[in-house]
């Protein structure tokens, strides 16, 4: 009885200790695509809070240090094919997205009628 008690208490302990940290992360995406792939690849555990502006380019997350670090989301920021202000995109993936969210052909195609940024709205 005495060991599960202990038990219990250090599970409990361990939350305590646990911080909400928010940031705030630029990450390099161009529309309403790039915004919903960027904070549908921060849903998981550790993240209770994630939301891209594509106008400022900047994310806001909102997470739990004991679960996951900011390095830990800029990879899979990066992982994704986005740049963000502190790590390069995987360029292997950055090739596979859409191409008006690819910053080269971006630049060119994001919001025209060829654009796939028009397709959904942001």
């Amino acid at each position: 009885m005495k060991n599960i008690f202990i038990a219990l208490l250090m599970v409990c302990t361990v939350g305590v200790f646990a911080k909400s940290i928010t940031k705030t992360i630029q990450v390099k995406g161009n529309c309403g695509m790039c915004k919903e792939k960027i904070e549908t690849a921060l849903d998981i555990p550790g993240i209770t809070f994630a939301e891209w502006n594509k106008e400022t380019k900047m994310l806001t997350v909102r997470y739990n240090d004991k679960k996951i670090s900011e390095d830990d989301i800029h990879k899979t920021i990066s992982n994704l094919g986005y740049a963000t202000d502190k790590m390069a995109a995987n360029n292997v993936n950055q090739s596979k997205l859409d191409k008006c969210c690819q910053p080269k052909i971006a630049e060119k195609k994001c919001g025209t009628k060829a654009g796939c940024c028009s397709k959904k709205k942001s």
